[in-house]
């Protein structure tokens, strides 16, 4: 419960800092997300129960690039802060939905996924922690 409450204050002063970095009032982002200001202005001040939807059209309204929305989805639990790192790296997107990508043929799929073994075996390697142990394929 305390996660959820301390995510909606994180997300409150992030949608202030967004809005306010562009010099935009509550009302015209409302507007151009087409909700009621009263709902802006209640996620502004900590209040709880915004929708992927609603926070998508808020952060189209504020023209935000792809690390600020991802940042907006972490502050509103949508996200772990994990995944976001994964979603922001262009390289492992790309490669991930070409792994899982319907046209992939299960053994270049198989050989691209021994190449992310070998690099995480090479990063364990150079010394960085690497989760699970990998065997290889």
């Amino acid at each position: 419960m305390a996660e959820n409450a301390q995510r909606a204050t994180e997300l409150g002063p992030l949608l202030i800092q967004f809005r306010s970095e562009r010099g935009l009032a509550q009302k015209e982002v409302a507007r151009q997300a087409e909700i009621d200001g009263s709902t802006l202005s209640r996620l502004e001040n900590g209040g709880r129960g915004v929708s992927r939807e609603v926070l998508d059209r808020i952060a189209a309204a504020l023209q935000l690039d792809t690390m600020d929305r991802l940042s907006l989805h972490v502050a509103a639990g949508f996200l772990d802060a994990d995944t976001a790192r994964l979603l922001a790296d262009p390289d492992l997107t790309e490669l991930a939905a070409i792994i899982t990508g319907p046209d992939t043929r299960p053994r270049d799929a198989e050989r691209l996924r021994l190449y992310v073994t070998l690099a995480l075996e090479h990063a364990a390697a150079l010394g960085y922690p690497v989760r699970g142990t990998q065997d290889g394929g």
